[in-house]
Formats: structure tokens, sequence, C-alpha cells
């Protein structure tokens, strides 16, 4: 068979051989023969030697690898869940709050429009009520306008006419002030250039009354009151039942002090018997003294210029203090119609009174006397002047005549 071979396939055979005898160890015998390895050798191809340990540890590479990528997997996935139920409950709530939003929507819209009928309706209303205004406005427009001189002239005359008999009748200055007061606005609103001349001589005659000194009539019925109180509450000279408990003890009838007792004249070291004998000695005086307080209050010694004043019974000190009232009720109607002669006979008729039947050493007699004393010397016969001026205006309107074609 070898003389076939090649010197190739010699060589190559050679080789071998020699590379298997260097590898094969040396207590290995060789088996078979050369001729069954070359076969075997150009038989199959050369195949290269296998790592044995490189193959467990890509496996655990590769497993490790895995495990993490599946852990990653499953966070994520968890993650992803929570997220997703996350945004489902936030889309649930946000649904929810849009349905209430939509709800809220709705109603404002409707409570909208209730309220814009409403306010349409009020709207409505208040043009009508302009419209009406305006209407009755230029109504009284016209009606002022259409005013004739002689209906102004007549409503003028009625307010100085009314002016005139404050003053003559009551003397009253206010009021005749009020009154042409008025007549002077009334031509200020009708504004008539014919009415010019009269409505200066109202503002002189309302000059002249401004400048006139009044009679402060509060002040003075306050008094005329005031002298009604002390009227009722002062005792008479015998006292009656409206002034039994303010009638003073007079001078006259004041007790004496008590005398001191002797024994404070003695010294300190007198002996008792004599202090005894002083302290006996001075009972008959202080017996005096009590007797004298007590029996001060039973008898009472008074001048009396008129005997008929100590005289009345008590339902004449009740009439007597009637009459003075009245009188005091007419002392004031004649401050108030402005009649000094009767001010002045009733005043003196309530000082009479006082002088003769009130007891004069009273406190509330004495200030009634002195309150009378000074209504007295009020004056209220005070000079009232007249409408004079306004008077001749208005009557020589009157006498000119007032023709249609003269109006404004």
């Amino acid at each position: 068979m070898q003389g076939n071979w090649s010197p190739h396939a010699i060589n190559e055979y050679n080789r071998v051989m020699t590379d298997n005898t260097s590898s094969r160890a040396p207590d290995t015998p060789a088996s078979g023969s050369a001729e069954h390895a070359f076969a075997a050798e150009t038989a199959k191809p050369a195949k290269p030697a296998r790592k044995r340990g490189g193959l467990p540890v890509a496996f655990i590479i590769v497993l490790l690898i895995a495990i993490g990528l599946g852990a990653a997997l499953w966070a994520a996935r968890q993650q992803s869940e929570t997220a997703n139920r996350e945004i489902a409950s936030r889309l649930d709530k946000l649904s929810a709050e849009l349905a209430q939003s939509r709800s809220d929507v709705r109603e404002a819209l409707s409570l909208a429009r209730a309220q814009s009928a409403q306010v349409a309706g009020l709207e409505a209303k208040v043009r009508e009520a302009q419209s009406q205004y305006s209407t009755l406005q230029q109504a009284m427009e016209n009606l002022n306008d259409g005013t004739s001189d002689q209906m102004l002239a007549n409503d003028v005359e009625r307010l100085i006419t009314t002016a005139s008999q404050q003053l003559r009748l009551a003397g009253n200055v206010n009021n005749a002030i009020v009154a042409l007061e008025s007549a002077q606005s009334r031509l200020a609103r009708a504004d008539r250039p014919r009415f010019a001349s009269l409505q200066q001589s109202i503002e002189v005659d309302l000059d002249r009354l401004r400048a006139v000194h009044t009679v402060d009539i509060p002040a003075v019925s306050g008094r005329i009151e005031r002298l009604m109180a002390l009227v009722s509450r002062a005792p008479l000279l015998v006292p009656d039942a409206a002034a039994r408990n303010s009638v003073p003890m007079p001078a006259a009838t004041e007790p004496l002090p008590a005398a001191p007792p002797a024994a404070d004249a003695l010294p300190a070291d007198a002996p008792w018997w004599e202090r005894w004998r002083t302290e006996i000695g001075s009972w008959p005086g202080r017996a005096g003294s009590a007797l004298a307080h007590e029996m001060g209050d039973l008898i009472r010694v008074q001048r009396v210029d008129q005997p008929a004043a100590v005289l009345l019974s008590t339902d004449q000190a009740a009439d007597l203090r009637s009459v003075l009232r009245q009188r005091l009720l007419a002392v004031q109607l004649a401050m108030l119609m402005r009649q000094p002669t009767v001010w002045k006979s009733e005043l003196d008729s309530v000082a009479d009174v006082l002088n003769t039947y009130f007891d004069p050493n009273s406190a509330e007699t004495r200030a009634a006397q002195a309150l009378t004393r000074e209504l007295l010397q009020t004056d209220i016969a005070v000079r009232v002047p007249d409408v004079a001026d306004s008077l001749n205006g208005i009557a020589a309107l009157r006498a000119a005549g007032f023709k249609p074609e003269e109006q404004d």
C-alpha cells in the first residue's frame, strides 16, 4: 500500500506520526498500525480542542442578564399599572368635577336667564316710570307756565294778608316772616317780570321784621310755670294741706340753747358733794329749756297786717291757690296776645296775694315774690311793624289790571 503513496502523502504521514509520538504519553503503547492511523487521519479532518470551562460561565451571565431584564420588566410593569390606576382615578375625578361643573354652569345659566328676565322687567318698569315722570313734569311745567298772573297775585295777596293778621292780632313776628318768605319764594319760582316791584316791597318788609326785637316766649313761659309751681308749694299764714310739711319755724320761736351745766365751771379737784349740789341746782334750768322747746311748736307769735289772712279755712286756701294759678294762666295768655295792660294788672294781683296771704318767712314765698317782680320788669309791649309796602305793592298790581296779552 505504501508503494501507491505519493511523496507528499508520505511526508504528511511522517509529520503526523511524529506529532502523535511526541504528544502521546510515554507509558501509552502505540496501538494500531501506521496505515490505520494514517487512514484515520486522512479520513477525518482535524478538529480544534474545546475549552470545557467557558460554557457554564456564559450560561450564568446570560441567566443573570435574563433575570435582570425580567426584574426590570416586572418593575416597569408595576409602575405602569400604578400610573395607569392613578391616571384612571384622576380621570374619574376629573370626569366627576367636569359633570359637577356642567351642572353648576347649567344652574348658573338658568339663574342668569331668570335674572335677565327680571332685569328686563325692571328696566321696562323703570322706563315706564320715567315716561310717567316726564309726563308729570311736563304737565307741571305746562301748569306753571300756564298759570295766570291773576292766580299768582291771589296767592301772594293771601300770604301777605296772613302776615298782616299775624302782626295785628297776635303780634307774632315769626309767623309773619314765614308768610312773607313763602310769598317771596312763590314769586321767585314764577319769575314774572311785572312782579319785580312787589318782590322788592316784600324784601323791604322782611328786613324790617327781622330787625324787630321780640320777647323770648319760651323763656318767659318757663318762668311763669316755675312761679305756678312755687305758688302751689309756698305755705300760707295759716298752714293748709298743700304746704303742711314746708312751713319753717319762725325765728321768734326758735328754742334757746340749753345752758351748760354749772359743774363744768368747778375745778377738776372739787369735792364730790359740791359737784352733786351744782348738778342738782342746774335741773330747774334744764327743765325750763326742754319745756320751752316742746311748747315752741304749739305757740307761735307773728305779726299779721291783714287779719282776714289768718281766718282762711282749708277749702278757702285751696281756692286761693287755684285763683292764683288761673291768674298766672291769664298772664301767659296776655304775653302771647301782646297785651301789656292785662299782663301788668294780673301780675300786680299775684304780687298782692303773695304779700297778703303767704308766709313771708318761707323760702318758696320769697322766691315767688322775686320771680313776680322779675316778670313785672319784662316789657312785652314790643312795637310791631306792619307790611304796608307789600300791601301797597299788591294793590298797585290790582289797579294796573292783568291782560292776557301781557302774560309771559
